[in-house]
């Protein structure tokens, strides 16, 4: 069914869903599962960058290559193909042209429960990538989201 998946991956616990569901995919289709974390580059990380004596852009992308890193290793120890990549630029741009590149069959995104006002400010990047992608997108919610806490009141 699907033989390349991508994981928009930024070590947020709202990935953890995503990753969950992304990783028991690639199992159960055998499939390359790709993981794509992204420096967003924005007017506070430029200020940061300029103003700064520290490589502010390049520690946020070492951070993030530890991050796949330390999951990537223990799916490949089960004989997991995993593939990971970090770049630099705007989420939505960047995990549609990845999914171009490598031929995605599924794109794989935690959702993370912005606000009303945060999305509208901000938008929100599933909505960005419907029209860009060459593939489905699953936008998975961490169990939090699912509603698989009892409700107050209930046993």
């Amino acid at each position: 069914m699907y033989r390349k998946i991508l994981l928009a991956y930024d070590g947020t616990t709202f990935c953890t869903g995503a990753l969950a569901q992304a990783t028991e995919l690639a199992r159960l289709c055998q499939a390359e599962l790709h993981l794509l974390s992204v420096v967003t580059i924005g007017g506070g990380m430029a200020i940061a960058e300029a103003v700064g004596t520290e490589d502010v852009m390049g520690q946020a992308q070492q951070d993030l290559e530890r991050s796949d890193a330390a999951i990537a290793e223990p799916l490949r120890r089960q004989g997991m193909t995993v593939v990971t990549c970090v770049r630099y630029g705007q989420p939505a741009a960047e995990i549609a042209a990845y999914a171009h590149e490598i031929e995605a069959d599924l794109v794989v995104l935690g959702y993370s429960g912005k606000g009303l006002l945060a999305r509208w400010f901000q938008g929100s990047v599933g909505s960005k990538l419907m029209d860009h992608l060459p593939c489905s997108l699953l936008v998975a919610t961490s169990s939090r989201h699912q509603g698989t806490e009892p409700s107050p009141g209930k046993a």
